[in-house]
């Protein structure tokens, strides 16, 4: 039997219901350690900014740069008269001298012979272990050599006497150099340095009372020597003199202390026409000369403030430079001796000429207004120094509100 039996359901759909149906949102509420973490990322960025600044301010760095007044000034045919430096205040407008000996050697031919004689010369010292007094020489006091030789003084001299120092011990009293001559010609009276005794002294005075060479005694000459025709002559002692004067200008340059200036007409060249040499034993022979350059020296800074106290109507700076001042032209007003062995007591120059007038800020002066300061207050300290044109700064780290507080942490330049 087939049993067809087909039965069919068919589901029909269901309507929808018209209630609202309810949504659920679920909020991503962080945890508990993300929140902690950036409260202490945060805490910790901040702690660090602080600690930055902190540092900064604590080790900062100060840069200032300093623009000076530069005043364009003439000045003609001003005096000013300077007192010998031992007769001033040190911090006063004076002059020194400086003394600078020289020689001149070189080779030349001979082309004459001739019959030469020469004394013997030189300088010496007096030394007195005789007696606390002092004693006088006069010109011409005779003097015998260790070698003999005869030789008498060129001009007077006076010994000073003997003193005893904190150790009682005796301190001979020592003149001045003293220029002799020897009494006969010829070669025998040189000598390379001996000791001489005053003649007429005797006995324990003589001992005590004696003479020492200062270098060596030369010019004792006699016989046939090689020299230079008349017409030569003349050629020939220009050449050394024009050397000569050339070394002794370079030497005092080199020898000028530090502070000082001095100018072409305040520089004396003084030739020894005894120390002249134009002839020798050979036909090729040393020519010589010896001379001697005194300066006149300045103190560049007193003069510096003197010429700014003369062309500027207010002389209220602390301190000036003029970088041009060796080309001021500076000459004598009154006669100056060329002997630096007797200065004046006081000397009168002229001066004229033009150039800029430097107005210098103290460094010191400047960090010690700015020490510790807030920045805001630079403007305002600066000018307080009229000497300022202008002035900037730069602090590192830059975000430092003050200025550091150790002048040894400040770098000032000029400009």
């Amino acid at each position: 039997m087939k049993l067809y039996d087909v039965i069919r359901k068919e589901k029909l759909p269901e309507k929808a219901s018209e209630e609202p149906r309810e949504e659920f949102v679920f909020e991503n509420k962080p945890k508990p350690t993300t929140r902690r973490k950036k409260i202490i990322f945060f805490a910790l960025v901040s702690i660090f900014v602080c600690l930055i600044y902190i540092l900064g301010v604590k080790l900062v760095r100060a840069k200032v740069t300093i623009h000076e007044r530069s005043i364009p000034f003439n000045i003609e045919n001003t005096i000013i008269e300077l007192p010998h430096e031992k007769n001033s205040d040190p911090k006063r407008l004076s002059f020194q001298t400086m003394t600078i000996q020289s020689e001149i050697n070189r080779e030349i031919f001979g082309s004459e012979l001739t019959q030469i004689t020469g004394k013997a010369k030189g300088s010496v010292i007096f030394i007195n272990e005789y007696s606390k007094s002092s004693i006088t020489l006069k010109s011409g006091t005779k003097l015998i050599g260790q070698n003999g030789k005869t030789y008498q003084t060129n001009q007077s001299v006076v010994i000073p006497g003997y003193t005893i120092d904190a150790k009682k011990k005796k301190v001979s009293g020592a003149s001045s150099s003293v220029v002799i001559t020897a009494v006969e010609t010829g070669p025998n009276s040189n000598s390379k340095g001996m000791s001489l005794s005053i003649s007429g002294y005797s006995g324990s005075k003589k001992s005590q009372v004696y003479a020492r060479t200062v270098g060596e005694l030369l010019g004792g000459e006699s016989g046939m020597r090689h020299t230079i025709s008349e017409a030569e002559r003349e050629g020939v002692v220009e050449s050394l003199k024009t050397q000569l004067s050339e070394r002794l200008r370079r030497e005092t340059r080199a020898q000028v202390p530090s502070g000082f200036i001095t100018y072409p007409d305040l520089q004396f060249i003084s030739i020894d026409p005894d120390s002249l040499s134009l002839s020798g034993e050979g036909v090729k022979f040393s020519a010589k000369i010896k001379g001697t350059m005194v300066s006149y020296l300045i103190p560049q800074s007193l003069l510096e403030s003197a010429i700014a106290k003369e062309v500027l109507s207010d002389s209220s700076y602390r301190e000036v430079a003029i970088p041009n001042i060796s080309d001021l032209d500076v000459s004598p007003e009154s006669a100056i001796p060329a002997n630096s062995g007797t200065p004046p007591n006081s000397i009168s120059i002229k001066i004229s000429g033009s150039g800029n007038i430097i107005t210098k800020a103290s460094k010191e002066l400047i960090k010690q207004a700015l020490i510790g300061t807030s920045r805001n207050k630079f403007d305002s300290l600066i000018a307080n120094f009229q000497e300022i044109e202008s002035a900037e700064f730069k602090l590192i780290p830059f975000w430092s509100p003050f200025f550091p507080n150790q002048d040894r942490l400040f770098n000032i330049e000029t400009k």
